[in-house]
Protein backbone atom coordinates (compact mmCIF):
# COMPACT_ATOMS: atom_id res chain seq x y z
CA UNK A 1 0.00 0.00 0.00
CA UNK A 2 1.37 3.40 -1.01
CA UNK A 3 0.53 6.42 1.16
CA UNK A 4 2.22 9.66 0.19
CA UNK A 5 0.37 11.62 2.84
CA UNK A 6 -0.64 9.52 5.85
CA UNK A 7 -3.33 11.18 8.02
CA UNK A 8 -2.64 12.22 11.59
CA UNK A 9 -4.81 10.66 14.28
CA UNK A 10 -6.80 13.32 16.18
CA UNK A 11 -5.70 15.93 13.65
CA UNK A 12 -7.54 19.24 14.46
CA UNK A 13 -8.88 19.18 10.93
CA UNK A 14 -10.87 16.10 11.95
CA UNK A 15 -12.71 18.13 14.61
CA UNK A 16 -11.40 15.97 17.43
CA UNK A 17 -12.86 12.77 16.06
CA UNK A 18 -11.19 9.57 17.18
CA UNK A 19 -9.02 7.60 14.78
CA UNK A 20 -10.81 5.35 12.34
CA UNK A 21 -9.53 2.08 11.00
CA UNK A 22 -8.65 3.85 7.76
CA UNK A 23 -5.99 5.83 9.60
CA UNK A 24 -4.09 2.74 10.73
CA UNK A 25 -1.33 1.27 8.53
CA UNK A 26 -2.26 -1.93 6.75
CA UNK A 27 1.14 -3.47 6.09
CA UNK A 28 2.20 -5.68 8.98
CA UNK A 29 5.77 -4.38 9.09
CA UNK A 30 4.38 -0.81 9.37
CA UNK A 31 2.02 -1.86 12.19
CA UNK A 32 4.95 -3.44 14.04
CA UNK A 33 7.00 -0.30 13.55
CA UNK A 34 4.26 1.88 15.05
CA UNK A 35 3.78 -0.43 18.04
CA UNK A 36 7.51 -0.41 18.67
CA UNK A 37 7.63 3.39 18.40
CA UNK A 38 5.03 3.80 21.15
CA UNK A 39 6.58 1.22 23.46
CA UNK A 40 4.00 -1.51 22.88
CA UNK A 41 4.88 -5.19 22.32
CA UNK A 42 5.30 -5.72 18.59
CA UNK A 43 3.61 -9.11 18.81
CA UNK A 44 1.71 -11.19 21.34
CA UNK A 45 1.48 -14.95 21.62
CA UNK A 46 -0.92 -16.34 19.02
CA UNK A 47 -1.44 -12.95 17.44
CA UNK A 48 -1.64 -12.59 13.66
CA UNK A 49 -1.42 -9.46 11.46
CA UNK A 50 -5.19 -8.63 11.65
CA UNK A 51 -5.25 -8.87 15.46
CA UNK A 52 -2.06 -6.83 15.67
CA UNK A 53 -3.60 -4.04 13.57
CA UNK A 54 -6.76 -4.05 15.72
CA UNK A 55 -4.58 -3.75 18.83
CA UNK A 56 -2.87 -0.69 17.39
CA UNK A 57 -6.26 0.85 16.59
CA UNK A 58 -7.51 0.23 20.15
CA UNK A 59 -4.30 1.71 21.51
CA UNK A 60 -4.75 5.05 19.72
CA UNK A 61 -8.53 5.23 20.28
CA UNK A 62 -8.08 4.78 24.03
CA UNK A 63 -6.00 7.97 24.08
CA UNK A 64 -8.30 10.60 22.53
CA UNK A 65 -6.20 13.57 23.68
CA UNK A 66 -2.92 12.28 22.33
CA UNK A 67 -1.77 13.36 18.92
CA UNK A 68 -0.42 10.30 17.17
CA UNK A 69 1.46 10.87 13.98
CA UNK A 70 2.18 7.87 11.85
CA UNK A 71 5.56 8.47 10.23
CA UNK A 72 5.80 8.37 6.49
CA UNK A 73 7.08 5.02 5.32
CA UNK A 74 8.49 4.76 1.86
CA UNK A 75 6.93 2.17 -0.36
CA UNK A 76 9.23 -0.82 -0.40
CA UNK A 77 6.89 -3.80 -0.29
CA UNK A 78 7.64 -6.80 1.87
CA UNK A 79 11.37 -6.09 1.89
CA UNK A 80 11.03 -2.96 4.04
CA UNK A 81 13.46 -2.90 6.98
CA UNK A 82 13.05 -0.62 9.98
CA UNK A 83 15.94 1.25 11.53
CA UNK A 84 15.74 -0.98 14.62
CA UNK A 85 16.13 -4.05 12.44
CA UNK A 86 19.06 -2.47 10.64
CA UNK A 87 20.83 -2.04 13.97
CA UNK A 88 20.57 -5.78 14.60
CA UNK A 89 22.45 -6.66 11.42
CA UNK A 90 26.00 -7.99 11.65
CA UNK A 91 28.75 -5.50 11.04
CA UNK A 92 32.45 -5.88 10.45
CA UNK A 93 35.36 -3.70 11.48
CA UNK A 94 38.83 -3.65 9.92
CA UNK A 95 41.30 -6.06 11.53
CA UNK A 96 45.00 -5.63 12.07
CA UNK A 97 47.68 -7.17 9.89
CA UNK A 98 48.60 -9.41 12.84
CA UNK A 99 45.03 -10.74 12.93
CA UNK A 100 45.16 -11.46 9.20
CA UNK A 101 48.39 -13.40 9.62
CA UNK A 102 46.92 -15.30 12.57
CA UNK A 103 43.85 -16.25 10.52
CA UNK A 104 46.09 -17.57 7.75
CA UNK A 105 48.13 -19.56 10.25
CA UNK A 106 44.97 -20.99 11.81
CA UNK A 107 43.68 -21.88 8.35
CA UNK A 108 46.80 -23.85 7.47
CA UNK A 109 46.99 -25.75 10.75
CA UNK A 110 43.25 -26.49 10.91
CA UNK A 111 43.16 -27.86 7.35
CA UNK A 112 45.98 -30.28 8.18
CA UNK A 113 44.22 -31.44 11.33
CA UNK A 114 40.87 -31.76 9.55
CA UNK A 115 42.42 -33.89 6.79
CA UNK A 116 43.99 -36.21 9.37
CA UNK A 117 40.74 -36.47 11.36
CA UNK A 118 38.52 -37.14 8.34
CA UNK A 119 41.00 -39.66 6.91
CA UNK A 120 40.93 -41.56 10.21
CA UNK A 121 37.12 -41.44 10.28
CA UNK A 122 36.90 -42.77 6.72
CA UNK A 123 39.18 -45.66 7.63
CA UNK A 124 37.04 -46.45 10.68
CA UNK A 125 33.86 -46.20 8.60
CA UNK A 126 35.15 -48.74 6.07
CA UNK A 127 35.96 -51.18 8.87
CA UNK A 128 32.71 -50.50 10.77
CA UNK A 129 30.98 -53.51 12.25
CA UNK A 130 27.86 -53.02 14.35
CA UNK A 131 28.56 -56.05 16.55
CA UNK A 132 32.06 -54.83 17.35
CA UNK A 133 30.81 -51.33 18.08
CA UNK A 134 28.07 -52.61 20.37
CA UNK A 135 30.50 -54.81 22.31
CA UNK A 136 32.97 -51.93 22.51
CA UNK A 137 30.37 -49.53 23.92
CA UNK A 138 29.04 -52.05 26.41
CA UNK A 139 32.56 -52.76 27.64
CA UNK A 140 33.28 -49.06 28.24
CA UNK A 141 29.92 -48.49 29.93
CA UNK A 142 30.45 -51.48 32.20
CA UNK A 143 33.77 -50.05 33.39
CA UNK A 144 32.34 -46.56 33.90
CA UNK A 145 29.45 -48.11 35.82
CA UNK A 146 31.94 -49.30 38.46
CA UNK A 147 33.52 -45.89 39.11
CA UNK A 148 33.28 -44.69 42.69
CA UNK A 149 34.97 -42.26 45.04
CA UNK A 150 38.68 -43.02 45.18
CA UNK A 151 40.10 -40.11 47.15
CA UNK A 152 39.40 -36.69 48.67
CA UNK A 153 42.01 -33.95 48.84
CA UNK A 154 41.99 -30.71 50.79
CA UNK A 155 44.31 -28.09 49.31
CA UNK A 156 46.87 -26.77 51.75
CA UNK A 157 46.39 -23.04 52.24
CA UNK A 158 43.08 -22.84 50.40
CA UNK A 159 40.36 -20.81 52.11
CA UNK A 160 37.48 -20.74 49.63
CA UNK A 161 35.51 -22.80 47.10
CA UNK A 162 37.47 -24.51 44.33
CA UNK A 163 35.87 -23.36 41.11
CA UNK A 164 37.82 -25.06 38.32
CA UNK A 165 39.86 -28.19 37.72
CA UNK A 166 41.82 -29.32 34.64
CA UNK A 167 44.06 -32.31 33.82
CA UNK A 168 47.13 -31.63 31.66
CA UNK A 169 47.89 -33.33 28.35
CA UNK A 170 50.30 -35.99 29.62
CA UNK A 171 48.00 -36.91 32.50
CA UNK A 172 50.51 -36.10 35.26
CA UNK A 173 49.34 -32.76 36.68
CA UNK A 174 46.00 -31.38 37.80
CA UNK A 175 45.44 -27.63 38.11
CA UNK A 176 42.84 -26.20 40.49
CA UNK A 177 41.56 -22.63 40.54
CA UNK A 178 40.21 -21.24 43.80
CA UNK A 179 38.03 -18.32 44.74
CA UNK A 180 40.81 -17.31 47.15
CA UNK A 181 42.69 -16.03 44.07
CA UNK A 182 45.24 -18.84 43.84
CA UNK A 183 46.12 -21.63 41.43
CA UNK A 184 47.10 -24.99 42.95
CA UNK A 185 48.90 -27.88 41.24
CA UNK A 186 48.51 -31.53 42.16
CA UNK A 187 50.54 -34.48 40.88
CA UNK A 188 48.93 -37.89 40.39
CA UNK A 189 50.68 -41.17 41.07
CA UNK A 190 49.85 -44.59 39.65
CA UNK A 191 47.36 -45.26 42.46
CA UNK A 192 45.39 -42.07 41.71
CA UNK A 193 46.74 -40.43 44.85
CA UNK A 194 47.11 -36.66 44.51
CA UNK A 195 50.00 -34.74 46.06
CA UNK A 196 50.05 -30.95 46.15
CA UNK A 197 53.23 -29.77 44.41
CA UNK A 198 52.68 -26.08 43.72
CA UNK A 199 50.76 -22.92 44.51
CA UNK A 200 50.73 -19.57 42.74
CA UNK A 201 52.57 -16.66 44.28
CA UNK A 202 50.65 -14.05 46.21
CA UNK A 203 48.92 -11.18 44.45
CA UNK A 204 48.91 -12.27 40.82
CA UNK A 205 45.13 -12.61 40.95
CA UNK A 206 43.46 -10.09 43.22
CA UNK A 207 40.05 -11.77 42.95
CA UNK A 208 38.68 -15.29 42.50
CA UNK A 209 40.12 -17.60 39.85
CA UNK A 210 37.47 -19.25 37.71
CA UNK A 211 39.19 -20.07 34.41
CA UNK A 212 41.90 -22.65 33.71
CA UNK A 213 43.32 -24.35 30.64
CA UNK A 214 46.51 -26.31 29.96
CA UNK A 215 48.75 -25.62 26.98
CA UNK A 216 48.10 -28.34 24.35
CA UNK A 217 51.76 -29.25 23.73
CA UNK A 218 53.79 -27.84 26.64
CA UNK A 219 52.30 -29.82 29.49
CA UNK A 220 53.92 -27.70 32.20
CA UNK A 221 52.13 -24.48 31.12
CA UNK A 222 48.70 -23.62 32.49
CA UNK A 223 46.69 -20.42 31.99
CA UNK A 224 44.41 -18.88 34.60
CA UNK A 225 41.84 -16.09 34.45
CA UNK A 226 40.51 -14.06 37.35
CA UNK A 227 37.46 -12.02 38.23
CA UNK A 228 39.64 -8.88 38.22
CA UNK A 229 40.10 -9.33 34.45
CA UNK A 230 43.72 -10.50 34.24
CA UNK A 231 45.28 -13.61 32.68
CA UNK A 232 48.40 -15.40 33.92
CA UNK A 233 50.27 -18.26 32.27
CA UNK A 234 52.21 -20.35 34.78
CA UNK A 235 55.14 -22.68 34.16
CA UNK A 236 55.60 -25.55 36.59
CA UNK A 237 59.34 -26.20 37.00
CA UNK A 238 59.19 -28.35 40.15
CA UNK A 239 59.16 -25.29 42.42
CA UNK A 240 56.66 -24.99 45.25
CA UNK A 241 55.77 -21.40 44.40
CA UNK A 242 54.51 -20.78 40.88
CA UNK A 243 55.50 -17.62 39.05
CA UNK A 244 53.79 -16.48 35.86
CA UNK A 245 55.73 -16.85 32.63
CA UNK A 246 53.36 -14.38 30.98
CA UNK A 247 51.00 -11.79 32.48
CA UNK A 248 48.16 -10.06 30.69
CA UNK A 249 47.04 -7.41 33.15
CA UNK A 250 43.61 -5.90 32.52
CA UNK A 251 43.03 -8.38 29.72
CA UNK A 252 39.32 -7.77 30.09
CA UNK A 253 37.07 -5.12 31.57
CA UNK A 254 35.02 -7.81 33.29
CA UNK A 255 35.36 -11.15 35.03
CA UNK A 256 37.05 -13.89 32.99
CA UNK A 257 35.08 -17.13 33.53
CA UNK A 258 36.67 -19.39 30.86
CA UNK A 259 39.89 -19.78 28.88
CA UNK A 260 40.67 -21.98 25.89
CA UNK A 261 44.02 -22.60 24.20
CA UNK A 262 44.08 -23.00 20.44
CA UNK A 263 45.37 -26.48 19.45
CA UNK A 264 48.47 -24.86 17.94
CA UNK A 265 49.38 -23.46 21.35
CA UNK A 266 50.03 -20.01 19.86
CA UNK A 267 46.68 -18.46 20.71
CA UNK A 268 44.48 -18.17 23.77
CA UNK A 269 40.81 -17.19 23.95
CA UNK A 270 38.99 -15.79 26.95
CA UNK A 271 35.35 -15.00 27.63
CA UNK A 272 34.29 -12.03 29.70
CA UNK A 273 31.46 -10.46 31.62
CA UNK A 274 31.85 -7.37 29.41
CA UNK A 275 29.82 -9.31 26.79
CA UNK A 276 32.82 -10.03 24.55
CA UNK A 277 35.40 -12.72 23.96
CA UNK A 278 39.00 -12.10 22.99
CA UNK A 279 41.74 -13.89 21.10
CA UNK A 280 45.38 -13.41 22.12
CA UNK A 281 48.68 -14.23 20.45
CA UNK A 282 50.63 -15.45 23.47
CA UNK A 283 53.91 -15.63 21.54
CA UNK A 284 53.73 -11.85 21.06
CA UNK A 285 51.64 -11.06 24.16
CA UNK A 286 49.26 -9.24 21.85
CA UNK A 287 45.48 -8.92 21.65
CA UNK A 288 44.35 -9.95 18.17
CA UNK A 289 40.59 -9.73 18.43
CA UNK A 290 37.83 -8.43 20.67
CA UNK A 291 34.61 -9.99 19.42
CA UNK A 292 31.15 -8.66 20.20
CA UNK A 293 27.92 -10.45 19.33
CA UNK A 294 26.41 -11.57 22.63
CA UNK A 295 23.70 -9.63 24.45
CA UNK A 296 24.75 -10.71 27.96
CA UNK A 297 27.85 -11.85 29.82
CA UNK A 298 29.86 -14.42 27.82
CA UNK A 299 30.65 -17.33 30.14
CA UNK A 300 31.54 -20.49 28.20
CA UNK A 301 33.91 -21.19 25.34
CA UNK A 302 35.44 -24.24 23.64
CA UNK A 303 37.98 -24.62 20.84
CA UNK A 304 37.26 -27.06 18.04
CA UNK A 305 39.82 -29.90 18.00
CA UNK A 306 40.94 -28.83 14.51
CA UNK A 307 41.38 -25.23 15.68
CA UNK A 308 39.09 -23.87 12.97
CA UNK A 309 36.14 -22.89 15.16
CA UNK A 310 35.34 -21.60 18.61
CA UNK A 311 32.01 -21.96 20.40
CA UNK A 312 30.87 -19.37 22.96
CA UNK A 313 27.87 -19.26 25.27
CA UNK A 314 26.34 -16.42 27.27
CA UNK A 315 24.15 -16.00 30.33
CA UNK A 316 21.13 -15.32 28.11
CA UNK A 317 21.24 -18.98 27.07
CA UNK A 318 22.46 -18.27 23.53
CA UNK A 319 25.43 -20.06 22.01
CA UNK A 320 27.39 -19.09 18.92
CA UNK A 321 29.89 -20.87 16.72
CA UNK A 322 32.55 -18.65 15.16
CA UNK A 323 34.91 -19.39 12.29
CA UNK A 324 38.36 -18.26 13.43
CA UNK A 325 39.61 -18.27 9.84
CA UNK A 326 37.12 -15.66 8.64
CA UNK A 327 35.76 -14.08 11.81
CA UNK A 328 32.16 -14.90 10.91
CA UNK A 329 29.47 -16.24 13.23
CA UNK A 330 28.40 -19.39 11.39
CA UNK A 331 25.73 -20.72 13.76
CA UNK A 332 23.48 -19.55 16.59
CA UNK A 333 22.53 -22.16 19.20
CA UNK A 334 19.09 -21.44 20.60
CA UNK A 335 17.35 -23.82 22.98
CA UNK A 336 18.57 -23.21 26.52
CA UNK A 337 16.24 -21.11 28.67
CA UNK A 338 18.96 -20.09 31.12
CA UNK A 339 22.65 -19.24 30.89
CA UNK A 340 25.28 -21.50 29.31
CA UNK A 341 28.09 -22.23 31.78
CA UNK A 342 30.24 -24.74 29.92
CA UNK A 343 30.82 -26.06 26.40
CA UNK A 344 33.01 -28.79 24.93
CA UNK A 345 33.65 -30.35 21.52
CA UNK A 346 33.83 -34.06 20.91
CA UNK A 347 36.98 -35.34 19.24
CA UNK A 348 34.83 -36.44 16.28
CA UNK A 349 34.72 -32.77 15.27
CA UNK A 350 30.97 -32.40 14.82
CA UNK A 351 29.35 -32.91 18.22
CA UNK A 352 29.25 -29.95 20.62
CA UNK A 353 27.91 -30.13 24.18
CA UNK A 354 26.58 -27.18 26.19
CA UNK A 355 25.74 -27.15 29.90
CA UNK A 356 23.20 -24.71 31.30
CA UNK A 357 21.53 -23.27 34.33
CA UNK A 358 18.29 -24.83 33.06
CA UNK A 359 19.62 -28.20 34.40
CA UNK A 360 20.11 -29.63 30.91
CA UNK A 361 23.03 -30.56 28.70
CA UNK A 362 22.35 -30.20 25.01
CA UNK A 363 24.16 -31.92 22.18
CA UNK A 364 24.49 -30.03 18.89
CA UNK A 365 25.50 -31.54 15.55
CA UNK A 366 27.66 -29.19 13.50
CA UNK A 367 26.60 -30.95 10.31
CA UNK A 368 22.97 -30.02 10.95
CA UNK A 369 23.79 -26.48 12.00
CA UNK A 370 24.89 -25.79 8.42
CA UNK A 371 21.22 -26.07 7.46
CA UNK A 372 19.58 -22.68 8.00
CA UNK A 373 16.23 -24.39 8.64
CA UNK A 374 17.52 -26.69 11.38
CA UNK A 375 19.01 -24.92 14.40
CA UNK A 376 17.70 -27.31 17.05
CA UNK A 377 19.90 -29.53 19.14
CA UNK A 378 20.56 -33.15 18.29
CA UNK A 379 19.63 -34.26 21.80
CA UNK A 380 18.67 -32.64 25.09
CA UNK A 381 19.86 -34.51 28.18
CA UNK A 382 17.84 -33.80 31.35
CA UNK A 383 21.13 -34.08 33.14
CA UNK A 384 20.66 -32.74 36.66
CA UNK A 385 18.20 -31.18 39.09
CA UNK A 386 20.19 -27.95 39.44
CA UNK A 387 22.57 -25.83 37.39
CA UNK A 388 25.02 -27.84 35.25
CA UNK A 389 28.42 -26.29 35.93
CA UNK A 390 30.64 -28.29 33.57
CA UNK A 391 30.54 -30.66 30.61
CA UNK A 392 33.63 -32.53 29.36
CA UNK A 393 34.02 -35.08 26.56
CA UNK A 394 36.65 -37.79 26.99
CA UNK A 395 39.34 -36.81 24.50
CA UNK A 396 42.24 -39.07 25.42
CA UNK A 397 44.07 -41.54 23.23
CA UNK A 398 45.35 -45.11 23.64
CA UNK A 399 43.11 -45.59 26.63
CA UNK A 400 43.26 -48.76 28.65
CA UNK A 401 39.46 -48.68 28.52
CA UNK A 402 39.76 -50.29 25.09
CA UNK A 403 39.73 -54.05 24.68
CA UNK A 404 39.78 -56.54 21.83
CA UNK A 405 36.30 -57.06 20.35
CA UNK A 406 35.16 -59.58 17.74
CA UNK A 407 32.46 -59.63 15.08
CA UNK A 408 29.22 -61.62 15.03
CA UNK A 409 31.18 -64.80 14.24
CA UNK A 410 33.55 -64.17 17.12
CA UNK A 411 36.36 -63.52 14.64
CA UNK A 412 38.51 -60.63 13.35
CA UNK A 413 39.40 -59.24 16.76
CA UNK A 414 40.42 -55.59 16.85
CA UNK A 415 40.74 -52.72 19.29
CA UNK A 416 38.45 -49.72 18.66
CA UNK A 417 39.12 -46.13 19.65
CA UNK A 418 37.76 -44.92 22.97
CA UNK A 419 38.15 -41.17 22.44
CA UNK A 420 34.85 -39.33 22.41
CA UNK A 421 32.88 -42.33 23.67
CA UNK A 422 31.60 -40.72 26.88
CA UNK A 423 31.26 -37.40 28.66
CA UNK A 424 31.05 -36.13 32.23
CA UNK A 425 28.89 -33.40 33.74
CA UNK A 426 28.99 -31.73 37.15
CA UNK A 427 26.20 -29.87 38.87
CA UNK A 428 25.14 -27.73 41.78
CA UNK A 429 22.98 -30.70 42.85
CA UNK A 430 26.21 -32.15 44.29
CA UNK A 431 26.76 -34.92 41.74
CA UNK A 432 28.99 -35.81 38.81
CA UNK A 433 27.40 -37.92 36.07
CA UNK A 434 28.88 -40.01 33.27
CA UNK A 435 27.04 -40.35 29.96
CA UNK A 436 27.42 -42.58 26.93
CA UNK A 437 28.19 -40.46 23.86
CA UNK A 438 26.14 -42.47 21.37
CA UNK A 439 22.71 -42.83 22.97
CA UNK A 440 23.29 -40.16 25.67
CA UNK A 441 22.14 -42.34 28.56
CA UNK A 442 23.42 -42.00 32.13
CA UNK A 443 25.83 -44.83 32.93
CA UNK A 444 26.96 -43.66 36.38
CA UNK A 445 26.08 -41.03 39.00
CA UNK A 446 28.93 -40.15 41.36
CA UNK A 447 27.95 -38.89 44.81
CA UNK A 448 30.37 -37.70 47.47
CA UNK A 449 30.53 -33.91 47.49
CA UNK A 450 28.76 -32.20 50.37
CA UNK A 451 27.72 -29.18 48.31
CA UNK A 452 27.77 -27.75 44.78
CA UNK A 453 30.15 -29.39 42.32
CA UNK A 454 31.65 -26.50 40.37
CA UNK A 455 33.89 -28.28 37.86
CA UNK A 456 35.06 -31.68 36.63
CA UNK A 457 37.47 -33.17 34.13
CA UNK A 458 38.42 -36.58 32.73
CA UNK A 459 41.88 -38.11 32.92
CA UNK A 460 43.55 -38.45 29.52
CA UNK A 461 43.61 -42.23 29.90
CA UNK A 462 39.93 -42.30 30.83
CA UNK A 463 40.69 -44.19 34.02
CA UNK A 464 39.62 -41.49 36.45
CA UNK A 465 37.42 -38.43 36.90
CA UNK A 466 38.42 -35.42 38.98
CA UNK A 467 35.98 -32.90 40.46
CA UNK A 468 35.98 -29.91 42.80
CA UNK A 469 33.43 -27.72 44.45
CA UNK A 470 31.92 -25.56 47.11
CA UNK A 471 33.03 -27.94 49.87
CA UNK A 472 36.69 -26.96 49.12
CA UNK A 473 37.72 -30.49 48.19
CA UNK A 474 39.19 -32.12 45.10
CA UNK A 475 37.88 -35.64 44.57
CA UNK A 476 38.99 -38.44 42.27
CA UNK A 477 36.68 -41.16 40.99
CA UNK A 478 37.77 -44.43 39.40
CA UNK A 479 37.25 -48.16 39.30
CA UNK A 480 38.60 -49.60 42.52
Amino acid sequence: MSREDIPVVNDPRRNGQNASINDIPTLDNEVRAELRKYGEPITLFGEGPPERRERLLRFVQERPHTEFEFAEIEESGSDAITSDEEEEEEFYTPGSEELEQARKSILRSSVDKAIARVTKQKTEAKAYNSFKTLKHRRHINSILGEYELNGTNVLKGNTRAISSVRVNGDNTLIACGSWDGNVYLLKKDDEFNLVQVGKSGHGYHSEKVGALDWHPTNHSLVASGGAEGSINIWNYDNEDVLKPQLRLKNASEGRIPKLAFHPSGNYLANTSFDQTWKLWDITKEQELLEQEGHSKEVFACAMHPDGSLIATGDLDGIGRVWDLRSGRSIAILEGHIQGIYSMDWSSNGYHLASASGDCSTRIWDLRKLSNANDKTELFSIPAHTKLVSEVRFFSGHDSSLATQVTDENDENASRLSTTGTFLATSSYDGTVKLWSADNWINVRTLKGHNDKVMSCDIGKDGQYIVSCGWDRTVKTWSKI
